[in-house]
């Protein structure tokens, strides 16, 4: 076959396309290293960098924990807590380039507690001391935390149903489904904050289970001594023991939380891609994403090596962010490093953190 200009101009330019069409695709990742990865459940964009803080000029770095973190219009918020003194906490508002644009003094009631909830909420940044009236919303303007009524403990909501979560430590959990149509509440047992839809079917994943719900109006009707807004006001409250209405279309039988050992496999987050569920897991060695299929977890891709995500105590919305965006948090105990996973629909962000630690 001889020599074609025309046709090698258009293979050129096809080439072009793509990659520019892979740089579009991966730009939102803020990455240094990005790679796609085909598989036959579709394209995976995973990117891999390095965020340098500078914490030196304000605390030092060994002497203080990464507790708490969301990410917000491309701007991190992060509670570093002293190792030693929980009740010695810092808060920094950190560019999507690792600078930290400011230090924000905080009021007592953040200082003074040590189970403190994170997240973000309708557009706004809110901190919880758990179990306590008393909240507070960061004003974006002002930089400064003030004082507000306490929000719902609010997990998922859609056109139909408001649902909220409440975590009774060894007294159990809740979950409440209110259907905004008729007034009643219908609840379940789950450990779980993690929701997603597809379709008109929910789906609830709890480290070693998903369970599946049709019509959420077909659990337990709640007694109406027990609706959400209520139970939030007592003291002291148990969660309620009921899978009505659901199926468990995944669990691990081998695992029991009175052996005191980790599971051979925990999710630790579902997340959406085009209408279809994916899972991120661990094993023992190594994180991996899966599909879920004739109840089995499959990986289809793996991330190389384990990332030991976390929650700080009783943070459990930390997550839940907007536009189907994920921000988790993992710690290497082995070299005492942080680091950031970020999930929104197949791309996949994992960036380290840089204390820079003498």
């Amino acid at each position: 076959m001889g020599y074609n200009k025309k046709t090698d101009s258009m293979r050129i330019s096809v080439l072009l396309l793509a990659f520019v069409s892979i740089l579009i695709s991966c730009g939102n990742l803020s990455n240094n290293q990005a790679q796609v990865y085909a598989t036959k459940d579709g394209e995976f964009i995973v990117g891999i960098d390095t965020l340098n803080i500078e914490l030196q000029p304000y605390v030092n770095p060994n002497k203080v924990s990464l507790t708490h973190a969301v990410k917000y219009r491309e701007t991190y918020y992060c509670f570093f807590t002293d190792k030693k003194e929980s009740y010695s906490k810092f808060f920094f508002v950190i560019s999507n380039k690792g600078k930290i644009e400011k230090e924000i003094k905080l009021p007592g009631a953040l200082t003074d507690c040590f189970y403190l909830d994170l997240y973000v909420l309708h557009d706004t940044i809110f901190s919880k001391p758990y179990m306590n009236d008393q909240s507070y919303y960061l004003d974006l303007k002002t930089l400064n935390w003030v004082e507000t009524p306490e929000p719902d403990d609010v997990i998922y909501e859609d056109e139909r149903y408001y649902v909220t979560y409440l975590d009774f430590g060894e007294w159990g959990s809740t979950t409440w489904f209110k259907d905004k149509l008729s007034g009643k509440e219908y609840v379940l047992s789950s450990s779980s904050n993690n929701i997603n839809k597809i379709d008109s079917i929910y789906y609830i994943t709890s480290g070693i289970r998903v369970l599946k719900i049709d019509n959420p109006d077909n659990m337990k009707l709640c007694d109406k001594e027990y609706y959400y807004q209520l139970i939030k006001k007592k003291e002291h409250s148990e969660g309620i023991n009921s899978f009505i209405g659901t199926e468990t279309i995944f669990d691990d039988t081998t695992y029991s939380q009175w052996d005191f050992k980790e599971p051979k496999l925990y999710i630790v987050t579902l997340f959406k891609v085009k209408n279809r569920l994916f899972y991120l897991c661990n094993d023992s060695i190594r994180t991996f994403v899966a599909k879920l299929e004739n109840r089995e977890m499959t990986p289809i891709l793996s991330l190389e090596r384990k990332y030991s995500t976390f929650n700080w105590h009783y943070s459990y919305r930390c997550q839940i962010q907007n536009d189907n965006f994920q921000l988790l948090k993992f710690h290497n105990e082995s070299n005492d490093t942080y680091g950031f996973i970020e999930i929104k629909e197949n791309k996949i962000n994992i960036r380290y953190l840089n204390l820079k630690k003498n």
